[in-house]
């Protein structure tokens, strides 16, 4: 009888850590909602997404733009500052001839001037798409290794004037447009030479990523404000993320929960299980 006490004991941790393991995994859809600076409409989603005659299942927010994926018919909408035609949508992902399963909203101000542009992945085929401003480096051209030509993608992201993905299939980061800081170059622990990827974040000028096993934040390129160098709490060292998000010179991160304590108890509730059954009445 003490016996069973202490196994159930174990099955009660193991099952909380399965719990948190697989928090935050779904999401549902709604009416897009914004707030803050409301230059060039940029908080006023149109009726397809506001909850008027449809909601969103994913936003993405740039400079001066903002994009939402439609519910039900996953078509891309966007809305605000369209200069560079950051905010029109091609075909190949506004429902016309496709549609979209994730979206991305870059940009950045070069005064006088304000740069912008979308990456989206289309559905069904994978392929990255891009439209809006391609003059520094081609940050809307996706190269042929996500593009749909010779690879796709899974995950996008869009910073100041430039753009990155991971490739379906490989894992690993390729990023592309301006390079000026080596922001567009990830280093071979992500970029499928030592290490991939599972997931990404574009700053204005860097780019940052978890790496795919070890969990480990890596980040490259603009590096005065200490964005590229991502603590010991996360890069590894001390700890590790679950998930990345990079601002204009910041960097935030979710760090991982400490796994010990379950895997010890994943660990001592197999011992106990195998010592309930050799010790059970015959």
């Amino acid at each position: 009888m003490p016996s069973f006490h202490v196994i159930r004991t174990a099955v009660l941790t193991v099952a909380f850590a399965t719990a948190w393991l697989v928090a935050g995994a779904a999401h549902s859809d709604g009416p897009v909602v914004g707030w803050g600076a409301n230059g060039y409409a940029l908080l006023t989603p149109p009726p397809s997404v506001n909850g008027t005659s449809g909601t969103a299942t994913a936003i993405a927010a740039g400079l001066h733009h903002s994009c939402a994926i439609q519910t039900g018919t996953g078509n891309v909408v966007c809305w605000g500052y369209d200069t560079d035609g950051e905010a029109t949508p091609p075909a190949a992902v506004d429902g016309t001839t496709g549609t979209a399963t994730a979206i991305a909203a870059g940009g950045s101000q070069m005064r006088p001037v304000a740069f912008g542009h979308t990456c989206a992945i289309q559905a069904i085929t994978g392929n990255v798409v891009c439209w809006g401003d391609n003059g520094y480096g081609g940050q809307a051209t996706p190269p042929p290794s996500v593009n749909g030509t010779t690879g796709t993608a899974t995950v996008i992201a869009a910073g100041g004037i430039h753009s990155c993905a991971i490739q379906a299939g490989s894992g690993a980061v390729v990023c592309w447009g301006r390079n000026l800081f080596g922001q567009a170059t990830p280093p071979p622990s992500v970029n499928g030479t030592t290490g991939t990827a599972t997931a990404i974040a574009a700053g204005d000028n860097h780019s940052c990523a978890i790496q795919a096993g070890s969990g480990a934040v890596v980040c490259w390129g603009y590096d005065a404000y200490g964005e590229s160098t991502p603590p010991a709490s996360v890069n590894g060292t001390d700890g590790t993320a679950t998930a990345i998000a990079a601002g204009g010179s910041h960097t935030l991160a979710i760090a991982a929960p400490e796994p010990t304590a379950a895997l010890l108890s994943a660990a001592s509730l197999g011992s106990l299980l195998l010592l309930a059954r050799r010790s059970r009445p015959r």
